[in-house]
């Protein structure tokens, strides 16, 4: 008989209890590459001062309340002091239109455009800020993505829905009427992987995100669950109890072939792939309790991530970064640490929120240096967006249950 014991933490305790942007836009979403974010880190944020903007009053309102959320700028001050000046105009008619001009105190004067078709200012908004990141720090933004996430509901029914990273427009994906968990993006927002629990099974279910159509990919005897799509998005990783163990599998999304990862007695769980899909980071309780390894996709037995003894689970790897985050029990309580990979080896965790709560299922956001996680207080869970530089935090959920949430890449 095969015992789950620690997997009732995080997605089991579930189951227990047409937007056009500049050409140089569109081609930073499609590309994966790693940046180094972390030598920006010990770097206060730049000022930023708006200091003119042409066109709707409530457009100027998202565009300053989006500047300030993204997390990379100090909004306001005087012009004459601020690192970066921005002037904005904004149009609409048969689309919608917003030019920006800064100038920097120690950079020479960029414009740039992005358009929206008619009436979706908030997509405007939102790609005009990712514009600036682009172009003043060489990182892909954040603003145009989705954060996909489980809502629970009466009778401990659960559903995946998709929000802004601001909480802006949420929509419903699943309508399975049982425990829809463990949403996964896969690259370009094309796919997104879940796990379904109903009649006492479980399934892995792949959503075509732009006709919105579900097929189910996985549905072997036993566990199926914690899917994660290859850099590439041929492939998953996700948890099998096969043979009556708990072990990695990689299965193939066009033609379902099956190969096998890990192979031992402990219980593996949560996979995650590195930004070149040669690795995984999962989780694993052959050390006692459940710890970080690393294991090679090609096979090839499994290394330890990290020397601390707490407990460490719920992995992501920033393809950008090159960054883990993760939850550890620290203290009576699920805090965020963060492991930097640069160099291929380990270094030192640092741990990225303090506040009361337990903070679990962290995942990063396009930019590498943000992550959405949920924090659970007084019987509730709401999501947060959570600035791994500073350790700011900002709500982006309220007055719900809402947890496990993954980030999207650019749309």
């Amino acid at each position: 008989m095969v015992s789950f014991g620690w997997l009732v933490r995080g997605a089991y305790a579930v189951a227990l209890a047409t937007l056009a942007v500049t050409a140089v836009s569109a081609q930073v979403r499609r590309a994966p590459s790693q940046i180094d974010v972390s030598k920006r880190a010990a770097e206060a944020d730049p000022v930023l001062a708006l200091a003119q903007f042409e066109g709707d009053a409530a457009v100027r309102r998202h565009f300053e309340e989006t500047l300030r959320r993204c997390g990379w700028f100090v909004v306001g001050g005087d012009a004459a002091e601020a690192d970066y000046v921005v002037s904005a105009r904004h149009l609409s008619g048969g689309q919608e239109t917003l030019a920006m001009q800064v100038t920097a105190t120690k950079r020479a004067e960029l414009t740039s455009q992005v358009v929206a078709p008619a009436g979706q200012t908030e997509v405007l908004v939102y790609r005009a800020v990712d514009e600036l990141l682009r172009r003043l720090f060489a990182v892909p933004g954040l603003c145009d993505s989705r954060i996909a996430f489980a809502v629970a509901g009466a009778g401990n029914l659960k559903e995946i829905y998709t929000c802004r990273f601001d909480g802006r427009d949420a929509q419903r994906l699943s309508h399975n009427g049982s425990i829809s968990t463990e949403p996964s993006w896969g690259p370009d927002c094309r796919y997104l992987v879940y796990t379904l629990y109903t009649n006492n099974a479980t399934s892995v279910v792949l959503v075509d995100m732009e006709n919105r159509r579900q097929r189910t990919l996985s549905r072997f005897a036993g566990l199926n669950a914690g899917a994660d799509i290859s850099p590439d998005g041929q492939w998953v990783a996700l948890t099998l109890s096969k043979e009556r163990r708990v072990d990695l599998y990689l299965l193939s999304v066009q033609t379902g072939d099956l190969r096998q990862v890990t192979r031992d007695l402990a219980v593996e769980s949560s996979p995650c792939w590195s930004p070149r899909g040669d690795q995984l980071c999962y989780v694993s309780d052959r050390a006692g309790q459940p710890q970080l390894h690393l294991v090679s996709t090609a096979g090839g037995g499994p290394a330890r991530l990290l020397s601390e003894r707490e407990e460490a689970v719920s992995p992501d790897w920033s393809p950008v970064s090159n960054q883990i985050c993760f939850a550890t029990r620290l203290g009576g309580q699920y805090v965020i640490g963060v492991v930097d990979m640069s160099g291929g080896s380990a270094g030192g965790r640092r741990i990225v929120t303090r506040a009361a709560g337990d903070w679990e299922s962290p995942s990063w956001a396009p930019d590498g240096r943000h992550l959405v996680c949920s924090r659970g207080t007084g019987g509730r869970r709401e999501l947060f967006l959570v600035d791994s530089r500073h350790g700011k935090l900002v709500a982006i959920t309220q007055n719900g249950n809402h947890s496990l949430p993954s980030w999207s890449s650019l749309y």
